[in-house]
């Protein structure tokens, strides 16, 4: 039975055993609340709130890429950068409310972005980084409702050709660096080409990293600490520098000595071509992908094995196991 009393709320009288059975009492609000309470009561529910409808999370997209950042994000080394690309992405998206958002929503503004020249790459990584906000705060418990883009497919993006520079190359670019003025970017160069080191790692050594025959390079892209060999002319060059950092910022002087060789490097491919080139000579030289795989820093065997095709194992094979042998 339900009745409204005189302080204005509504009393749920129930037994749902009949007359003899408990009797359940508790006032309410509203009569629609009192209502819900009485049928819950009547099937034998006993899991607090169970009766009330689950309220609808009405945050909205922004908020969510907030909370990731207080709660995972500021922990990534590339979380500033990534909280920047999300930030724009919730705006071109209209700043949606996050449980009102689909794939649907997605899948046309991937469309959109790409009649204006935006490359699938980019677009595959903001699919990446926006799934991965739903999947952190799953798991924290911060997020339940379904991950609207679980399911959505990135695109197939066609492997880019690494480019790697020739014998020949690698000679005119170290005496335009050494010729030219920029800087320290000639020996930043070296030992790029030396140890496979990003430009990043090589430009920002420091002293205390140079050891006898070996350089340690900390705080990767990867995560991982790694050592690599260096020959004696190498390490005696570096120990003469001085304490502390060697180097000063040259990236933009190795970009000029690119363009005053009037070279045109593939996009992205610029100070890379460095590492590309050193991966390259260790495969065609007949090195083991396992052990490059550890001077390059891969997280995964997957990024090392682009260059296994390089390897003259694979070339031999070629010419001896193909069907006209």
């Amino acid at each position: 039975m339900i009745r409204k009393q005189s302080n204005g709320k509504w009393l749920a009288d129930v037994r749902p055993n009949g007359r003899d059975g408990k009797r359940y009492r508790k006032q309410f609000k509203t009569k629609g609340e009192a209502e819900r309470w009485s049928a819950w009561i009547t099937t034998g529910k006993t899991r607090d709130k169970e009766w009330e409808p689950k309220k609808k999370d009405r945050r909205k997209l922004g908020q969510l890429i907030d909370l990731w950042w207080d709660s995972h994000g500021h922990h990534l080394k590339d979380g500033e950068r990534r909280r920047q690309v999300l930030r724009n992405l919730d705006q071109n998206l209209g700043t949606p409310i996050a449980s009102d958002f689909t794939s649907t929503d997605f899948s046309a503004y991937r469309t959109q972005r790409l009649e204006t020249g935006t490359s699938p790459a980019t677009l595959n990584r903001e699919h990446a980084y926006l799934r991965a906000i739903f999947n952190e705060l799953a798991r924290l418990d911060l997020w339940h409702e379904p991950n609207p883009l679980a399911k959505l497919r990135q695109f197939k993006v066609d492997e880019t050709e690494l480019t790697y520079l020739t014998d020949d190359q690698i000679i005119t670019l170290l005496i335009a660096l050494d010729t030219g003025e920029y800087a320290d970017a000639g020996l930043i160069a070296r030992i790029c080409l030396a140890t496979g080191a990003r430009w990043s790692e090589a430009e920002t050594l420091r002293a205390e990293q140079v050891h006898p025959n070996r350089i340690d390079y900390g705080r990767t892209k990867s995560g991982k600490n790694r050592s690599v060999p260096i020959s004696d002319c190498l390490y005696r060059t570096l120990a003469d520098i001085g304490p502390g950092r060697l180097f000063a910022d040259s990236y933009n002087g190795f970009r000029r000595a690119i363009n005053d060789l009037e070279w045109e490097l593939p996009r992205g491919q610029l100070t890379h071509v460095l590492r590309h080139t050193f991966a390259s000579a260790f495969m065609q030289r007949g090195g083991n992908i396992l052990t490059l795989q550890r001077l390059l820093g891969h997280a995964s065997l997957t990024m090392t094995m682009r260059y296994a095709h390089l390897s003259p194992d694979h070339l031999t094979q070629a010419l001896d196991l193909n069907p006209l042998a």
